[in-house]
């Protein structure tokens, strides 16, 4: 069964380092000679737990109907904020975010995916970032016409002084959510696709915010279903590659990254995120980078002190040839002892890579 794109309006997101001040300046587009020159971006992936850990088992029950893992401090009492500082200290341009909040389900239907985004929005506003769409709600499945209500939480957000979500005339560029057949969500499971442009050159680029299946192989999900895991995040990782750079008209001509949770750690063929996005022509930045930085901690963290060391579930995929000139990832603490509610942001930790573009300029 094929993806299926629900049509919106695009936003875009900003992805380079520099000051963050001064986001509704000038847009300014760049003069016709400019539209073949190559654009760098600083793109990031961050998983914030911003449902998932939360500080008592009594909230974890009411907002997700389970026990979190790693209990942390209050979203909205402290945590976005400094979720929010991560991603300007890092000096993104644009960064894929996950876990932010979830719609309302049956056996929790008090719980909003707003009482999660909105901290996390308005704390990176204040420092010069605007949000992309989304569009999650009243988003009903085009062809089975059920609500998404689980499968929503996944925001990109961009700095507004270098790239803007619409064109030099003020028109919006394309976005969308694009539906996954092998999704284990009730209610069903997307990944959002933003268009994106730089002012100062107009290159235009497409950013994908991506949160693969995160159950182990042999385990049954709310449908029933005992599935081999592995081989639905691949299935699912290359039908999104395959919908946004072969069939989707609005971002098949374009340099395409695609970014987030991928759950995934291997490259095993056929049962990997890895093996999927290669198949389809592309590749993980970490292992193309001239240069990595953060490279020995677990990028799932798991809310442990000290912060164990070894393999990448959080990736960014470019198109082979892409040429990455770092990739970093930034521990959330270095302390070796203490508690993680007092240390940490997140379950996950912040990684980027900084990316030349060069195709796809108009």
């Amino acid at each position: 069964m094929s993806p299926v794109l629900v049509p919106g309006v695009a936003l875009a997101l900003t992805l380079l380092g520099g000051t963050h001040a001064g986001a509704a300046g000038q847009d300014r587009e760049a003069r016709p000679a400019d539209a073949g020159r190559a654009v760098e971006v600083r793109v990031g992936t961050y998983n914030v737990c911003g449902h998932g850990c939360l500080p008592t088992r009594e909230e974890c029950e009411r907002v997700i109907g389970r026990d979190c893992g790693t209990k942390l401090r209050p979203w909205a009492g402290g945590r976005a904020a400094d979720v929010a500082e991560d991603i300007d200290a890092a000096g993104l341009g644009v960064v894929a975010t996950q876990e932010i909040g979830n719609n309302a389900t049956p056996t929790q239907p008090g719980v909003d995916v707003e009482s999660f985004r909105a901290p996390l929005t308005a704390a990176l506003e204040a420092r010069g970032y605007a949000e992309a769409p989304a569009d999650y709600a009243g988003t009903r499945h085009p062809t089975e016409g059920y609500p998404l209500k689980s499968g929503a939480g996944r925001f990109t957000y961009y700095d507004a002084a270098r790239y803007s979500h619409l064109d030099r005339r003020g028109r919006a560029l394309p976005h969308g959510l694009l539906w996954l057949p092998d999704s284990t969500e009730i209610y069903g499971k997307t990944m959002t696709w933003n268009v994106l442009r730089e002012r100062r050159s107009g290159a235009r680029f497409a950013v994908v915010d991506m949160h693969l299946e995160y159950r182990k192989n042999g385990a049954t999900d709310p449908n029933g279903w005992t599935k081999n895991w592995d081989e639905v995040r691949y299935a699912d990782a290359r039908r999104t590659a395959e919908e946004l750079t072969r069939r989707n008209k609005h971002t098949r001509n374009l340099p395409v990254v695609f970014a987030g949770d991928m759950n995934s750690s291997g490259s095993a063929e056929g049962a990997s995120a890895v093996d999927a996005f290669a198949d389809t022509g592309f590749v993980d930045a970490f292992a193309v980078a001239d240069r990595r930085s953060g490279e020995e901690y677990k990028s799932y963290n798991g809310g442990t002190i000290p912060l164990p060391r070894g393999e990448k579930i959080d990736h960014l995929f470019v198109r082979k040839g892409t040429r990455v000139s770092e990739w970093v990832q930034i521990p959330q603490t270095t302390e070796t002892s203490g508690a993680p509610a007092d240390l940490l942001r997140s379950d996950h930790n912040l990684s980027y890579a900084t990316i030349r573009l060069v195709k796809g300029h108009r």
